[in-house]
Protein backbone atom coordinates (compact mmCIF):
# COMPACT_ATOMS: atom_id res chain seq x y z
CA UNK A 1 0.00 0.00 0.00
CA UNK A 2 1.53 3.58 -1.23
CA UNK A 3 2.12 6.03 1.90
CA UNK A 4 -0.11 9.16 1.91
CA UNK A 5 3.05 11.22 0.45
CA UNK A 6 2.87 8.86 -2.59
CA UNK A 7 -0.51 9.49 -3.10
CA UNK A 8 -0.52 13.05 -3.31
CA UNK A 9 2.41 12.77 -5.63
CA UNK A 10 0.41 10.78 -8.12
CA UNK A 11 -3.01 12.38 -8.04
CA UNK A 12 -3.99 14.09 -11.34
CA UNK A 13 -4.80 17.19 -9.91
CA UNK A 14 -1.76 19.84 -8.77
CA UNK A 15 -1.32 20.05 -5.22
CA UNK A 16 0.93 22.50 -3.28
CA UNK A 17 0.88 24.10 0.50
CA UNK A 18 2.34 27.12 1.72
CA UNK A 19 3.40 28.74 4.81
CA UNK A 20 1.66 31.24 7.08
CA UNK A 21 4.17 33.66 4.90
CA UNK A 22 3.19 31.98 1.86
CA UNK A 23 5.85 30.07 0.68
CA UNK A 24 5.96 27.16 -0.73
CA UNK A 25 6.75 24.14 1.21
CA UNK A 26 5.35 21.24 -0.93
CA UNK A 27 3.95 20.47 -4.26
CA UNK A 28 3.29 17.51 -5.88
CA UNK A 29 4.40 16.34 -9.71
CA UNK A 30 1.29 17.17 -11.49
CA UNK A 31 1.44 20.99 -9.96
CA UNK A 32 4.84 21.40 -11.72
CA UNK A 33 3.34 19.96 -14.91
CA UNK A 34 0.20 22.27 -14.73
CA UNK A 35 2.94 25.34 -13.43
CA UNK A 36 5.64 24.71 -16.61
CA UNK A 37 8.10 24.59 -14.12
CA UNK A 38 9.07 23.57 -10.85
CA UNK A 39 10.32 26.43 -8.33
CA UNK A 40 12.39 25.47 -5.53
CA UNK A 41 10.39 25.20 -2.10
CA UNK A 42 11.03 28.19 -0.23
CA UNK A 43 11.74 30.19 -3.23
CA UNK A 44 10.07 34.32 -2.16
CA UNK A 45 10.06 34.66 -5.60
CA UNK A 46 7.33 32.03 -5.73
CA UNK A 47 5.20 33.77 -3.29
CA UNK A 48 1.85 32.07 -2.89
CA UNK A 49 1.96 30.17 -6.19
CA UNK A 50 4.53 28.68 -8.30
CA UNK A 51 2.88 29.57 -11.82
CA UNK A 52 5.08 32.29 -13.89
CA UNK A 53 1.97 34.52 -14.36
CA UNK A 54 -1.78 34.17 -13.43
CA UNK A 55 -4.68 35.77 -14.51
CA UNK A 56 -8.36 35.86 -14.29
CA UNK A 57 -10.92 34.78 -16.34
CA UNK A 58 -10.97 38.35 -18.56
CA UNK A 59 -7.70 38.07 -19.09
CA UNK A 60 -6.25 40.22 -16.28
CA UNK A 61 -3.28 39.48 -14.22
CA UNK A 62 -3.22 38.74 -11.11
CA UNK A 63 -1.02 40.29 -8.45
CA UNK A 64 0.39 38.06 -5.74
CA UNK A 65 -1.48 39.49 -3.08
CA UNK A 66 -4.91 38.77 -4.85
CA UNK A 67 -4.22 35.10 -6.01
CA UNK A 68 -6.51 32.68 -3.66
CA UNK A 69 -3.43 31.69 -1.49
CA UNK A 70 -2.72 35.34 -0.30
CA UNK A 71 -6.72 35.71 0.35
CA UNK A 72 -7.09 32.58 2.57
CA UNK A 73 -3.63 33.79 4.15
CA UNK A 74 -4.84 36.93 4.90
CA UNK A 75 -8.78 36.16 5.84
CA UNK A 76 -8.18 32.23 6.73
CA UNK A 77 -11.11 31.49 5.02
CA UNK A 78 -11.35 29.36 2.23
CA UNK A 79 -11.54 30.14 -1.64
CA UNK A 80 -13.60 27.93 -3.62
CA UNK A 81 -14.05 27.00 -6.98
CA UNK A 82 -11.45 30.24 -8.77
CA UNK A 83 -11.66 30.25 -12.18
CA UNK A 84 -8.05 31.62 -13.38
CA UNK A 85 -5.54 30.90 -16.56
CA UNK A 86 -1.89 29.82 -15.47
CA UNK A 87 0.54 30.95 -18.31
CA UNK A 88 3.57 29.11 -18.42
CA UNK A 89 6.98 30.52 -19.28
CA UNK A 90 7.15 29.48 -22.73
CA UNK A 91 3.64 31.44 -23.35
CA UNK A 92 1.31 28.80 -23.03
CA UNK A 93 -1.67 28.65 -20.83
CA UNK A 94 -3.94 26.71 -18.73
CA UNK A 95 -7.44 27.23 -17.53
CA UNK A 96 -7.55 25.86 -13.78
CA UNK A 97 -10.02 25.78 -10.99
CA UNK A 98 -8.40 26.36 -7.61
CA UNK A 99 -9.65 25.29 -4.25
CA UNK A 100 -7.52 26.54 -1.22
CA UNK A 101 -8.45 25.70 2.29
CA UNK A 102 -6.83 27.05 5.28
CA UNK A 103 -3.92 24.93 7.79
CA UNK A 104 -4.79 25.30 11.21
CA UNK A 105 -2.98 24.01 14.21
CA UNK A 106 -5.20 22.17 17.45
CA UNK A 107 -5.14 25.99 19.32
CA UNK A 108 -6.70 27.18 15.97
CA UNK A 109 -3.81 29.04 14.80
CA UNK A 110 -3.18 29.72 11.01
CA UNK A 111 -0.05 27.47 10.03
CA UNK A 112 -0.62 27.90 5.88
CA UNK A 113 -2.89 27.23 3.24
CA UNK A 114 -3.18 24.08 0.60
CA UNK A 115 -4.03 24.66 -2.78
CA UNK A 116 -5.77 22.10 -5.15
CA UNK A 117 -6.42 22.89 -8.47
CA UNK A 118 -6.93 21.57 -11.68
CA UNK A 119 -7.08 21.90 -15.58
CA UNK A 120 -10.47 22.72 -16.57
CA UNK A 121 -9.51 23.90 -19.96
CA UNK A 122 -11.89 21.03 -21.75
CA UNK A 123 -14.77 22.62 -19.61
CA UNK A 124 -13.77 26.31 -20.15
CA UNK A 125 -14.08 25.42 -24.04
CA UNK A 126 -17.32 24.06 -23.86
CA UNK A 127 -18.66 26.41 -21.25
CA UNK A 128 -17.64 29.41 -23.74
CA UNK A 129 -19.13 27.46 -26.74
CA UNK A 130 -22.08 27.07 -24.63
CA UNK A 131 -22.41 30.88 -23.70
CA UNK A 132 -21.51 31.59 -27.60
CA UNK A 133 -24.44 28.97 -28.92
CA UNK A 134 -26.37 30.92 -26.57
CA UNK A 135 -24.98 34.55 -27.72
CA UNK A 136 -26.08 33.61 -31.29
CA UNK A 137 -29.64 31.90 -30.02
CA UNK A 138 -30.67 35.19 -28.75
CA UNK A 139 -29.50 36.62 -31.97
CA UNK A 140 -31.09 34.46 -34.08
CA UNK A 141 -34.71 35.29 -32.07
CA UNK A 142 -34.23 38.96 -31.94
CA UNK A 143 -33.98 38.85 -36.05
CA UNK A 144 -36.80 36.35 -36.56
CA UNK A 145 -39.71 38.36 -38.22
CA UNK A 146 -41.65 36.01 -36.27
CA UNK A 147 -43.01 36.76 -32.52
CA UNK A 148 -41.02 34.35 -30.11
CA UNK A 149 -41.49 33.65 -26.35
CA UNK A 150 -40.51 31.38 -23.81
CA UNK A 151 -42.40 30.03 -20.44
CA UNK A 152 -41.64 28.25 -17.44
CA UNK A 153 -43.52 25.02 -17.13
CA UNK A 154 -46.44 26.71 -14.92
CA UNK A 155 -46.69 29.39 -17.69
CA UNK A 156 -44.57 32.50 -16.33
CA UNK A 157 -42.99 34.46 -19.29
CA UNK A 158 -39.70 33.79 -19.54
CA UNK A 159 -38.30 35.48 -22.62
CA UNK A 160 -39.48 37.62 -25.79
CA UNK A 161 -38.11 38.88 -28.87
CA UNK A 162 -38.80 42.59 -30.75
CA UNK A 163 -41.17 41.06 -33.05
CA UNK A 164 -43.45 39.95 -29.78
CA UNK A 165 -43.20 43.16 -28.48
CA UNK A 166 -44.50 44.68 -31.66
CA UNK A 167 -47.50 42.51 -32.31
CA UNK A 168 -48.78 42.65 -28.50
CA UNK A 169 -48.31 46.42 -28.56
CA UNK A 170 -46.27 46.55 -25.54
CA UNK A 171 -43.74 44.69 -23.73
CA UNK A 172 -45.02 42.76 -20.28
CA UNK A 173 -42.65 41.81 -17.57
CA UNK A 174 -40.88 38.86 -17.23
CA UNK A 175 -41.80 36.20 -14.63
CA UNK A 176 -44.97 37.92 -14.19
CA UNK A 177 -47.16 37.92 -16.92
CA UNK A 178 -49.29 33.86 -17.24
CA UNK A 179 -49.46 32.27 -20.95
CA UNK A 180 -48.84 34.90 -23.56
CA UNK A 181 -47.66 38.30 -23.05
CA UNK A 182 -50.71 39.42 -25.24
CA UNK A 183 -52.76 41.99 -23.10
CA UNK A 184 -56.37 40.17 -24.33
CA UNK A 185 -56.58 37.81 -26.35
CA UNK A 186 -59.96 36.96 -28.87
CA UNK A 187 -61.56 34.74 -30.77
CA UNK A 188 -62.39 35.58 -34.72
CA UNK A 189 -65.95 35.31 -33.58
CA UNK A 190 -65.07 38.32 -31.44
CA UNK A 191 -65.02 36.20 -28.22
CA UNK A 192 -62.83 36.99 -25.27
CA UNK A 193 -60.41 34.47 -24.87
CA UNK A 194 -59.14 34.16 -21.07
CA UNK A 195 -55.46 33.64 -21.19
CA UNK A 196 -55.47 30.39 -19.14
CA UNK A 197 -57.34 28.84 -22.08
CA UNK A 198 -55.03 30.99 -24.52
CA UNK A 199 -53.89 28.04 -27.02
CA UNK A 200 -50.38 28.40 -25.15
CA UNK A 201 -51.85 27.76 -21.65
CA UNK A 202 -53.34 24.34 -23.43
CA UNK A 203 -50.21 22.93 -24.99
CA UNK A 204 -48.52 22.93 -20.95
CA UNK A 205 -51.25 21.52 -19.67
CA UNK A 206 -51.83 19.22 -22.16
CA UNK A 207 -47.92 18.37 -22.61
CA UNK A 208 -48.90 18.57 -26.77
CA UNK A 209 -47.96 20.98 -29.60
CA UNK A 210 -50.28 22.77 -31.14
CA UNK A 211 -51.14 24.73 -34.72
CA UNK A 212 -53.70 27.48 -33.82
CA UNK A 213 -56.65 28.14 -33.75
CA UNK A 214 -56.45 31.13 -34.94
CA UNK A 215 -57.01 34.46 -32.61
CA UNK A 216 -56.70 38.25 -32.03
CA UNK A 217 -54.20 40.21 -29.71
CA UNK A 218 -55.83 43.57 -28.99
CA UNK A 219 -53.14 45.97 -28.03
CA UNK A 220 -53.44 48.40 -25.00
CA UNK A 221 -54.07 51.17 -27.90
CA UNK A 222 -57.08 49.29 -29.24
CA UNK A 223 -55.79 47.81 -32.02
CA UNK A 224 -55.89 44.64 -32.97
CA UNK A 225 -53.87 41.85 -34.91
CA UNK A 226 -54.94 38.12 -35.89
CA UNK A 227 -52.30 35.98 -35.14
CA UNK A 228 -51.74 31.84 -35.82
CA UNK A 229 -49.77 30.57 -32.77
CA UNK A 230 -47.35 27.49 -33.01
CA UNK A 231 -46.98 26.47 -28.90
CA UNK A 232 -44.87 23.44 -27.97
CA UNK A 233 -43.73 22.33 -24.85
CA UNK A 234 -40.32 21.67 -23.54
CA UNK A 235 -39.57 18.28 -22.12
CA UNK A 236 -36.18 17.95 -20.05
CA UNK A 237 -33.62 15.32 -20.60
CA UNK A 238 -35.54 13.31 -17.49
CA UNK A 239 -38.60 14.17 -19.37
CA UNK A 240 -40.29 16.38 -17.54
CA UNK A 241 -41.74 19.15 -18.35
CA UNK A 242 -39.91 22.47 -18.35
CA UNK A 243 -41.49 24.90 -20.42
CA UNK A 244 -42.89 26.14 -23.40
CA UNK A 245 -42.26 28.29 -26.61
CA UNK A 246 -44.65 29.75 -28.58
CA UNK A 247 -44.62 31.30 -31.68
CA UNK A 248 -47.22 33.51 -33.00
CA UNK A 249 -47.26 34.25 -37.03
CA UNK A 250 -48.99 37.87 -38.32
CA UNK A 251 -51.37 37.52 -40.36
CA UNK A 252 -52.47 40.55 -40.97
CA UNK A 253 -51.13 40.56 -44.85
CA UNK A 254 -52.60 37.47 -45.52
CA UNK A 255 -56.15 38.74 -44.50
CA UNK A 256 -55.61 41.80 -46.35
CA UNK A 257 -54.38 39.65 -49.49
CA UNK A 258 -57.10 37.43 -48.83
CA UNK A 259 -59.62 40.48 -48.95
CA UNK A 260 -58.01 42.14 -51.64
CA UNK A 261 -58.50 38.65 -53.83
CA UNK A 262 -61.93 38.27 -53.06
CA UNK A 263 -62.54 41.54 -54.43
CA UNK A 264 -60.53 40.89 -57.23
CA UNK A 265 -62.78 37.75 -57.86
CA UNK A 266 -65.78 40.01 -57.29
CA UNK A 267 -64.66 42.55 -59.60
CA UNK A 268 -63.60 40.10 -62.53
CA UNK A 269 -67.42 38.52 -62.01
CA UNK A 270 -68.73 42.20 -62.19
CA UNK A 271 -66.61 42.38 -65.49
CA UNK A 272 -67.22 39.27 -67.18
CA UNK A 273 -71.27 40.13 -66.36
CA UNK A 274 -70.95 43.35 -68.17
CA UNK A 275 -69.09 42.40 -70.91
CA UNK A 276 -71.34 39.46 -71.70
CA UNK A 277 -73.99 41.97 -71.65
CA UNK A 278 -71.90 44.54 -74.37
CA UNK A 279 -71.63 41.58 -76.30
CA UNK A 280 -75.17 40.46 -76.47
CA UNK A 281 -76.09 44.53 -77.20
CA UNK A 282 -73.86 44.37 -80.14
CA UNK A 283 -75.10 40.90 -81.60
CA UNK A 284 -78.48 42.38 -81.36
CA UNK A 285 -77.61 45.84 -82.81
CA UNK A 286 -75.73 44.51 -85.50
CA UNK A 287 -77.84 41.81 -86.69
CA UNK A 288 -80.31 44.42 -87.40
CA UNK A 289 -77.98 46.35 -89.88
CA UNK A 290 -77.22 46.19 -93.30
CA UNK A 291 -73.39 44.55 -92.45
CA UNK A 292 -73.78 41.82 -90.78
CA UNK A 293 -71.09 39.38 -89.65
CA UNK A 294 -68.26 41.86 -90.69
CA UNK A 295 -69.36 44.50 -88.46
CA UNK A 296 -70.07 42.30 -85.23
CA UNK A 297 -66.16 41.15 -86.04
CA UNK A 298 -64.56 44.85 -85.75
CA UNK A 299 -66.39 45.34 -82.96
CA UNK A 300 -65.95 42.39 -81.15
CA UNK A 301 -62.05 43.13 -82.07
CA UNK A 302 -62.30 46.43 -80.94
CA UNK A 303 -63.61 45.75 -77.56
CA UNK A 304 -60.87 42.84 -77.40
CA UNK A 305 -58.18 45.89 -77.86
CA UNK A 306 -59.13 47.66 -74.79
CA UNK A 307 -59.48 44.35 -72.75
CA UNK A 308 -55.36 43.87 -73.89
CA UNK A 309 -54.67 47.50 -72.65
CA UNK A 310 -56.65 46.71 -69.65
CA UNK A 311 -55.46 43.90 -69.03
CA UNK A 312 -51.59 45.02 -69.57
CA UNK A 313 -52.45 47.43 -66.43
CA UNK A 314 -53.84 44.80 -64.06
CA UNK A 315 -57.29 46.38 -65.23
CA UNK A 316 -57.16 49.53 -63.34
CA UNK A 317 -56.50 51.73 -66.32
CA UNK A 318 -56.26 52.41 -69.89
CA UNK A 319 -54.51 54.93 -71.47
CA UNK A 320 -56.71 57.18 -73.75
CA UNK A 321 -53.96 58.22 -76.48
CA UNK A 322 -53.30 53.65 -77.01
CA UNK A 323 -56.93 53.55 -77.71
CA UNK A 324 -57.09 55.85 -80.38
CA UNK A 325 -54.32 54.37 -81.81
CA UNK A 326 -55.84 51.25 -81.52
CA UNK A 327 -58.96 52.44 -83.08
CA UNK A 328 -57.09 53.79 -85.95
CA UNK A 329 -54.71 50.07 -86.49
CA UNK A 330 -57.28 48.30 -89.19
CA UNK A 331 -56.41 51.53 -91.85
CA UNK A 332 -54.37 50.31 -94.61
CA UNK A 333 -52.04 52.06 -96.81
CA UNK A 334 -52.01 55.95 -96.62
CA UNK A 335 -55.24 55.93 -95.16
CA UNK A 336 -53.37 56.34 -91.57
CA UNK A 337 -51.79 59.55 -93.52
CA UNK A 338 -54.95 61.06 -93.27
CA UNK A 339 -55.65 60.70 -89.82
CA UNK A 340 -54.45 63.25 -86.76
CA UNK A 341 -54.53 62.25 -83.05
CA UNK A 342 -53.47 64.67 -80.97
CA UNK A 343 -53.66 64.66 -77.26
CA UNK A 344 -51.64 64.12 -73.57
CA UNK A 345 -51.62 60.44 -71.61
CA UNK A 346 -54.83 60.62 -69.67
CA UNK A 347 -55.10 57.19 -67.81
CA UNK A 348 -58.66 56.01 -67.80
CA UNK A 349 -60.96 54.12 -65.89
CA UNK A 350 -61.67 50.74 -67.06
CA UNK A 351 -65.86 52.14 -67.55
CA UNK A 352 -65.17 54.90 -69.53
CA UNK A 353 -61.83 53.33 -71.61
CA UNK A 354 -64.29 50.74 -73.07
CA UNK A 355 -66.66 52.99 -73.29
CA UNK A 356 -64.12 55.54 -75.68
CA UNK A 357 -63.07 52.76 -77.25
CA UNK A 358 -66.48 51.49 -78.42
CA UNK A 359 -67.45 55.16 -79.66
CA UNK A 360 -64.27 56.12 -81.10
CA UNK A 361 -64.62 52.64 -83.21
CA UNK A 362 -68.07 53.71 -84.74
CA UNK A 363 -66.84 56.76 -85.71
CA UNK A 364 -63.91 55.46 -87.17
CA UNK A 365 -66.40 52.80 -89.45
CA UNK A 366 -68.58 55.31 -89.72
CA UNK A 367 -66.09 58.03 -91.35
CA UNK A 368 -64.03 54.74 -93.41
CA UNK A 369 -68.20 53.83 -94.40
CA UNK A 370 -69.71 56.84 -95.49
CA UNK A 371 -67.31 59.47 -94.49
CA UNK A 372 -63.83 61.64 -95.18
CA UNK A 373 -61.77 58.57 -94.84
CA UNK A 374 -64.12 57.13 -97.80
CA UNK A 375 -62.72 59.40 -100.11
CA UNK A 376 -58.52 60.10 -100.85
CA UNK A 377 -59.08 63.89 -99.74
CA UNK A 378 -60.69 63.08 -96.79
CA UNK A 379 -59.34 63.85 -92.83
CA UNK A 380 -59.93 63.10 -89.76
CA UNK A 381 -58.67 64.80 -86.63
CA UNK A 382 -59.20 63.48 -83.36
CA UNK A 383 -57.59 65.80 -80.09
CA UNK A 384 -58.55 65.77 -76.68
CA UNK A 385 -57.27 67.60 -73.28
CA UNK A 386 -58.37 67.45 -70.17
CA UNK A 387 -59.86 70.90 -68.15
CA UNK A 388 -60.31 70.04 -64.43
CA UNK A 389 -61.99 66.84 -63.86
CA UNK A 390 -63.28 66.94 -67.36
CA UNK A 391 -62.32 65.09 -70.42
CA UNK A 392 -62.92 66.82 -73.85
CA UNK A 393 -62.94 65.25 -77.16
CA UNK A 394 -62.95 66.90 -80.26
CA UNK A 395 -63.55 64.83 -83.37
CA UNK A 396 -63.75 66.55 -86.58
CA UNK A 397 -64.14 65.24 -90.21
CA UNK A 398 -63.43 67.41 -93.59
CA UNK A 399 -62.82 67.26 -97.11
CA UNK A 400 -65.21 63.91 -97.42
CA UNK A 401 -68.52 63.32 -99.66
CA UNK A 402 -70.94 66.33 -98.74
CA UNK A 403 -72.73 65.01 -95.26
CA UNK A 404 -76.48 65.19 -94.41
CA UNK A 405 -78.13 63.97 -91.14
CA UNK A 406 -79.72 60.98 -91.26
CA UNK A 407 -83.14 59.91 -91.63
CA UNK A 408 -82.80 57.59 -88.41
CA UNK A 409 -80.58 57.27 -85.81
CA UNK A 410 -77.95 54.89 -86.43
CA UNK A 411 -76.71 52.56 -83.97
CA UNK A 412 -73.52 54.69 -83.94
CA UNK A 413 -75.61 57.59 -82.69
CA UNK A 414 -77.53 55.48 -80.14
CA UNK A 415 -74.18 53.93 -78.59
CA UNK A 416 -73.12 57.66 -78.47
CA UNK A 417 -75.83 59.15 -76.45
CA UNK A 418 -75.91 55.51 -74.28
CA UNK A 419 -72.27 55.40 -73.53
CA UNK A 420 -71.22 58.83 -73.11
CA UNK A 421 -74.28 60.40 -71.69
CA UNK A 422 -76.39 57.38 -69.69
CA UNK A 423 -73.53 55.38 -68.48
CA UNK A 424 -70.53 57.79 -68.42
CA UNK A 425 -72.45 61.25 -67.36
CA UNK A 426 -70.90 63.29 -69.91
CA UNK A 427 -72.28 65.03 -72.74
CA UNK A 428 -72.15 63.82 -76.15
CA UNK A 429 -72.81 66.26 -79.26
CA UNK A 430 -73.15 65.04 -82.77
CA UNK A 431 -73.46 67.87 -85.99
CA UNK A 432 -74.07 66.42 -89.30
CA UNK A 433 -72.88 69.62 -90.99
CA UNK A 434 -71.98 69.99 -94.98
CA UNK A 435 -68.41 69.78 -94.61
CA UNK A 436 -68.25 66.87 -92.38
CA UNK A 437 -69.06 64.79 -88.52
CA UNK A 438 -68.08 66.99 -85.94
CA UNK A 439 -68.59 65.19 -82.85
CA UNK A 440 -67.61 66.54 -79.34
CA UNK A 441 -68.10 64.59 -75.73
CA UNK A 442 -67.17 65.73 -72.26
CA UNK A 443 -67.01 63.36 -69.86
CA UNK A 444 -66.16 63.63 -66.47
CA UNK A 445 -63.38 61.82 -64.68
CA UNK A 446 -63.06 60.37 -61.25
CA UNK A 447 -61.41 61.83 -58.71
Amino acid sequence: MRSPASLVENLPIGIYTCDRAGLIVQYNRRAAELWGRAPALGDPDSLCCGAFKIMDRQGREVAVDESPMAVVLATGQPVRDRELTVERQDGTRVAILANVDPIFDEHGTLLGGVNCFQDVGELVRVKDQMREGRRVARHVMEALPAAIYTTDAEGRLLYYNKAAERLWGFAPKIGEQLWCGSWKIYLPDGTLLPHDRCPMAVALKEQRALVGPEAVVERPDGTRVPFLPYPTPLFGSDGELIGGVNMLIDLTGQKRADAQQRGLIDELNHRVKNTLATIQSLAAQTMRGPHGDGEFEGRLLSLSRVHDQLTRNAWEWADLAAIAGDTFRPLRGSANSHVAIEGPSVKLKPRIALAMGMVLHELACNAMRHGALSTPAGTVALRWRVEGRMLLVDWREEGGPAVAAPRKRGFGTRLLERSIAHELGGRPTIAFSAAGVHCTMEIPLPE
